[in-house]
């Protein structure tokens, strides 16, 4: 199964690039960030896109802010999935799939800029870490999929951004990733690439920062022990500069997962 997610700045200023995304790289399920629409605005070429399925939490709460999605593949094992938005979810920024061999949580985390929203944000990873708690406690094998906002280790970010005090990179926000590890998650990418200092998925955008690779680690992918060892591949496509972030793609065989 190959499981995608991709923080796509705004489905219809990058609806073509999308849609030949798919396509090309035909994920079994996708996981989409920062949609910036309601469902009934998503561009007829994603929403009408043959073979998959597709679930919204648009941008109602706020006109073209936040939103997310997911679409799931006709063809995959995952075709009694069932969809959710918890009630912790705030600012459409959550959606959840719960299958036979998995849930899979989609989330775009707050940045947090002002104090507010940094609250907000602390708070929504909190819901987020007892939400998976109380799934792994049920005995469910969990993925948690998306765009983070916080670099969790000073590798996870470019050095000419490690800023002591900026947010996504202060101890709350890295605890709070700690804590979804502690509670029997595994940060797949890095299990993988454990000493790769210069694996990021988002840049700013500065003048020739992608070029020069003066990015961030903030999209990831969080899998409960089970799933985690299944994982053949975990990728970032560094080919895809549609947006400011990077598709990172996960493969993984669901053989005799239960």
């Amino acid at each position: 199964m190959k499981i995608a997610s991709w923080n796509i700045n705004g489905i219809r200023a990058r609806k073509a690039s999308l849609e030949a995304w798919i396509l090309r790289n035909q994920p079994d399920i996708l996981l989409l960030q920062e949609v910036k629409a309601h469902e009934e605005e998503i561009p007829p070429a994603i929403s009408d896109l043959d073979a998959y399925r597709k679930f919204w939490n648009g941008s109602t709460v706020r006109k073209g802010y936040s939103g997310t999605g997911i679409l799931l593949r006709d063809s995959s094992t995952a075709d009694d999935a069932v969809w959710e938005v918890p009630a912790f979810d705030i600012e459409n920024r959550t959606g959840v799939l719960h299958t036979t061999h998995f849930t899979i949580i989609g989330t775009y985390v707050p940045r947090g800029e002002s104090d507010e929203h940094y609250r907000i944000k602390l708070d929504y990873l909190d819901s987020l870490r007892l939400y998976i708690c109380s799934l792994l406690d049920s005995g469910r094998q969990v993925i948690l999929a998306g765009d983070m906002n916080i670099a969790h280790r000073d590798i996870d970010v470019h050095r000419s951004q490690n800023k002591p005090g900026a947010v996504g990179l202060r101890s709350e926000e890295r605890a709070a990733i700690d804590a979804q590890i502690a509670s029997g998650l595994q940060d797949i990418m890095r299990n993988m690439h454990p000493d790769a200092a210069d694996l990021f998925t988002w840049w700013p955008y500065w003048k020739l920062a992608r070029e020069r690779n003066l990015g961030w680690r903030i999209d990831c992918f969080y899998l409960s022990s089970k799933l985690a060892a299944k994982v053949t591949a975990a990728t970032v496509d560094l080919e895809e500069k549609s947006s400011d972030h990077a598709p990172v793609i996960l493969e993984l065989s669901l053989q005799d997962t239960h």
